[in-house]
């Protein structure tokens, strides 16, 4: 975009000055964002009395979370508890208190929410964790720290009684331009005179004495108010550089996703034809719909079917596949100083790829997968960042004395809090319909009951709701596709079934499945041959589904890189065909059912376009590469945002 003044603009030297008068605002004074909660703790009869471990999160009337201690619940407990010493039962906490370990601020927007509760879980140390019930509605008191954010704008004429601002109330030279509006002050609200006689007071008129009025002709009114020419200049046209921020340049498949809970980091990922796997990626942020590239320095070899995840301050990458074999290395990426460092290699697990990992608050937890030959692992390690002067380190599972699950990969695993739970996948001549637990405190594994678990299959999906892990679609080696699945209870160690009705997806595997707190998305995936464009939401609670609006979603996809941020569901790229790598995405808002598109690149070089002012945006449109080649596509171009 191109910023333009032109023109001839002549100086007028004032012989005498006039300024103005200028409004500040009123200072507010800060409402601590503290909530004081007291409460009570029984287990097995008895008033619990020691050191509890406690989660908080504030959520709605359906559970959905607005705020969690750690800021890590998606409707289940937080990751990291609250160390709280508890007597005779009770306990008292400053919820929002940042000063005590995994507690975070409560932000003011919570309270701008007309019903908000609080949740609470609790860990003895024997018994694990538990949620307490009832949710506890906030009263009025929580919602007074909003009195400290007054939103811009709030203060109207309509809430200031006439006569009460007074020279009392108003502490000497606090009054700035800062404050008016323009043209806020005039009559009837400003006394004949009264801007004069403050500016005579103070020796000044219109314009500091010599001072220079620009204008763009000779006008003989300055001439006559006294003003004397001085000469006249030619300010330049001049150019400013603008910026259009794309993702990653290829589109691709494979391709992991993490959310930071600010943006989406994408990486990773390979296309077949041509063949070729990439060793790059870039940070999406949802607010300014804008891309930042990460960097090439010191980032993994490019590679496929890796695993990503994400710790609360870095990204780690793991394992995976490229032309030169399975690979047994990772690396580690901070945002906050926008560069990698290496996983260390010791002790690690064997190279592989298609396997799991999942992080459970201090270790990321690698498990199964296969070699290039697809030999399958029944084997896996726990990585700790933080160990060695956060240098990171390796240890075994330690699971000697009871029996892991059998070798697999294109498994599913979840973290529920406590333990690991793996399920399903495939062992090369077979598919799996087995699973177990993994507890990493005892160092054990449990099997998983037979009964009323889904039948066996691989490249399905499996989401944690809090409280259930949700199996769904999938394959076997007979190609049959999967549109159905069932509900795991840890607690009840226990099987029932996912339920269908008209809103079901159609039968598939390879799809994308978030969790949103209150519900799972289901969207995309491959039926055989035919790539789909479709999906579901399905309520664990009235266990079943609602549909997606096709208006504006993505084009039919698998291999997507898909996170919840909490409050959409972010998905980019992925394959849509042999030679068809979309590089593109979407933003799906449950709540509205309403796809957005990302951010993507500028439009392509091309002559003989169109282009328009909306008033804050420019739209090209159309236009041609050639005499054979012509565009039908275009974009909009936002200035302010530099998008």
């Amino acid at each position: 975009m191109m910023t333009r003044l032109s023109g001839p603009f002549f100086g007028w030297l004032a012989l005498a000055a006039l300024s103005s008068l200028l409004l500040v605002p009123c200072s507010f004074s800060q409402v601590p964002q503290l909530i004081n909660y007291q409460g009570r703790v029984v287990v097995n009869g008895a008033n619990f009395a020691g050191t509890g471990q406690f989660r908080f999160a504030l959520v709605d009337g359906a559970g959905n979370p607005y705020w969690s201690n750690d800021g890590t619940s998606m409707g289940g407990p937080p990751i990291n508890a609250v160390s709280i010493t508890v007597t005779n039962g009770l306990y008292s906490v400053l919820l929002g208190d940042s000063t005590l370990p995994n507690m975070t601020a409560i932000p003011p927007s919570v309270f701008n929410n007309p019903d908000v509760r609080l949740r609470v879980w609790f860990n003895d140390g024997t018994n694990g964790v538990q949620q307490l019930t009832p949710d506890q509605r906030i009263a009025a008191v929580g919602y007074a720290v909003i009195a400290g954010n007054v939103p811009d704008g709030a203060i109207t004429g309509a809430k200031i009684a006439a006569g009460t601002i007074t020279s009392a109330n108003i502490a000497t030279g606090t009054i700035t331009g800062a404050n008016i509006a323009a043209g806020a002050i005039g009559n009837p609200q400003l006394a004949a005179g009264a801007a004069a006689a403050n500016l005579a007071g103070n020796s000044q008129s219109a314009v500091g004495s010599g001072g220079i009025i620009l204008a763009a002709t000779q006008d003989p009114a300055l001439v006559a108010a006294g003003y004397v020419n001085i000469g006249s200049t030619t300010i330049a046209d001049g150019w400013q550089q603008r910026v259009t921020t794309i993702p990653p340049a290829s589109g691709r498949f494979s391709v992991t996703g993490v959310w930071t809970g600010a943006e989406l980091i994408v990486w990773g990922g390979w296309t077949i034809s041509p063949l070729a796997f990439f060793g790059d990626g870039a940070r999406y942020n949802p607010v300014s719909n804008s891309w930042t590239a990460l960097p090439a320095a010191g980032a993994p070899t490019p590679r496929r079917s890796h695993t990503a995840i994400w710790t609360g301050s870095e990204m780690i990458v793991w394992g995976g596949i490229n032309s030169g074999g399975a690979q047994g290395d990772g690396g580690r990426y901070h945002p906050t100083t926008n560069a990698w460092s290496v996983v260390t290699p010791t002790g690690a697990p064997s190279a592989r790829l298609s396997h799991t990992a999942v992080w459970t608050g201090s270790e990321m937890i690698v498990w199964g997968g296969a070699d290039a030959s697809l030999n399958p692992f029944a084997d896996g390690a726990r990585f700790n960042p933080s160990a060695n002067g956060n240098a990171g380190q390796w240890s075994p599972l330690n699971a000697a004395m009871t029996t892991p699950p059998s070798a697999r990969f294109s498994h599913t695993a979840v973290w529920t809090g406590t333990v690991m739970i793996v399920w399903g996948g495939s062992s090369a001549s077979i598919q799996l319909g087995d699973g177990a637990r993994y507890n990493p405190i005892a160092a054990m594994w449990t099997a998983l009951p037979a009964l009323n678990a889904p039948s066996a299959r691989y490249s399905h999906t499996a989401v944690w709701t809090g409280s259930l892990m949700v199996i769904w679609g999938g394959t076997n080696n007979s190609l049959s596709e999967f549109g159905d699945g069932a509900r795991y209870n840890p607690a009840a160690d226990a099987w029932s079934p996912v339920g269908t009705d008209m809103n079901t997806p159609g039968p598939r595997h390879l799809q994308l499945a978030v969790w949103t707190g209150g519900s799972m998305i289901i969207w995309g995936g491959l039926n055989n041959s035919t790539y789909l464009g479709t999906g579901g939401r399905y309520d664990p609670v009235s266990n079943g589904w609602s549909g997606i609006s096709a208006v504006n979603a993505p084009s039919a996809r698998y291999g997507s890189a898909a996170i919840w941020s909490g409050k959409e569901m972010i998905l980019w790229s992925g394959i849509a065909g042999t030679t068809n790598y979309p590089n593109d995405g979407r933003r799906y808002d449950p709540a509205a059912d309403t796809w957005t598109q990302l951010a993507s690149t500028s439009p392509s070089a091309r002559g003989g376009y169109s282009v328009v002012w909306t008033g804050s945006e420019m739209i090209v449109w159309g236009g041609r590469i050639s005499s054979l080649v012509f565009y039908n596509d275009g974009a909009r171009f936002n200035p302010a945002l530099n998008t």
